[in-house]
């Protein structure tokens, strides 16, 4: 079939388009090899506006992961059926740690800061360098950008997207300097701005948007620290309650987390009512050292050891048990953090 064919014959190329939009994209590979325009089409930023002004998207869970020895990392994309579709480039430079994951728009994955290892010249004498960089990946090109530098680099801090505006909060900054402020970034004009949130003495925490709101929770306070963009002002919470969070995600306005203090529970915050509870977690080989994320209006719990289940805790269910053992997701390695992504 020549380029300057119609797509589909009989169709006018608009009609033709939106037909082939509609097809899911685990079959996107197969379009590619009917011919070349099809291809050409498919393969194109056209494509995904075309699919974009026709409502039709899907949700893709993207599962950034570390090979066992720890030399590769890389990320995973699954779609809403679990069909595994393949991996996304790299994010540009050497690998880190410490760093935070967001999506903006509902369709882009940022990547923000984070921290490499330098080795110098003496014994013990590995020193810590901080990132300021930040990446965009956008699905519609298969590819990362650089986006704006922060004002400070940081690693270890908390990120949220509110509104449209993501906030990184706190952290650490060369030669592991506690940070006491907080940046957001504003993707219409690529730019970030410094804020001042208060100082205390946290280590990374997590934050979170709700209501319009940033609530940032630092490990080893009760106090919850709230943003309100509109005001530009702080306010302070009393949780009552100390946490020590290393892994959390966010399913219809309540946070899900993992806490060191309390292995085998998955641990439950209501920030419209203020409240905390807990659900336990059935064991399963490998400990609960495991890494959260949402699917299907799901939680899903990634054994932190590569080969072991991944469980599927469902909060809406009325009957039966909450759990089951989630067979569509099978990461291929050990899980770092994941993204979803509306495509």
């Amino acid at each position: 079939m020549a380029m300057n064919s119609s797509i589909i014959p009989g169709l006018t190329d608009d009609a033709a388009e939106l037909c082939l939009t509609h097809v899911p994209r685990s079959s996107v590979r197969t379009l590619s090899r009917v011919c070349r325009r099809w291809r050409s089409f498919v393969g194109g930023e056209h494509f995904a506006a075309v699919r974009k002004s026709a409502g039709v998207v899907e949700e893709f869970m993207c599962i950034l992961m570390e090979s066992e020895c720890g030399r590769e990392v890389y990320w995973e994309v699954f779609d809403g059926s679990g069909n595994k579709l393949g991996q996304i480039p790299p994010v540009p430079g050497p690998v880190k740690r410490g760093f935070g994951v967001a999506v903006l728009g509902g369709g882009k994955i940022v990547f923000v800061g984070g921290y490499t290892e330098i080795e110098g010249s003496g014994i013990n004498s590995t020193t810590v360098s901080a990132s300021a960089d930040v990446y965009e990946f956008d699905p519609a090109v298969n590819s990362w950008r650089k986006l704006a530098s922060m004002n400070v680099p940081r690693y270890n801090f908390a990120c949220a997207e509110v509104d449209g505006f993501l906030y990184v909060i706190r952290g650490y900054s060369r030669d592991t300097f506690s940070l006491s402020n907080a940046e957001v970034y504003n993707p219409e004009t690529n730019k970030w701005s410094l804020i001042e949130c208060r100082n205390r003495p946290v280590w990374r925490g997590f934050a979170f948007s709700f209501n319009s709101k940033l609530y940032a929770i630092g490990n080893g306070t009760r106090f919850i620290d709230v943003y309100d963009p509109e005001s530009q002002t702080w306010d302070e919470l009393n949780s009552e309650q100390s946490v020590s969070v290393y892994s959390h995600t966010v399913l219809k306005n309540k946070v899900y987390f993992m806490d060191r203090n309390m292995p085998g529970i998955l641990g439950v915050f209501d920030p419209d009512e203020n409240s905390w509870s807990s659900v336990f977690v059935p064991p399963r080989e490998g400990g609960f050292w495991v890494r959260l994320g949402v699917w299907n209006d799901k939680v899903l719990l990634f054994s932190r050891v590569c080969g072991h289940e991944t469980l599927m805790y469902d909060p809406y269910k009325e009957t039966g048990s909450k759990w089951r053992v989630c067979d569509q997701i099978k990461p291929s390695a050990s899980h770092l953090t994941s993204a979803l992504i509306k495509f």
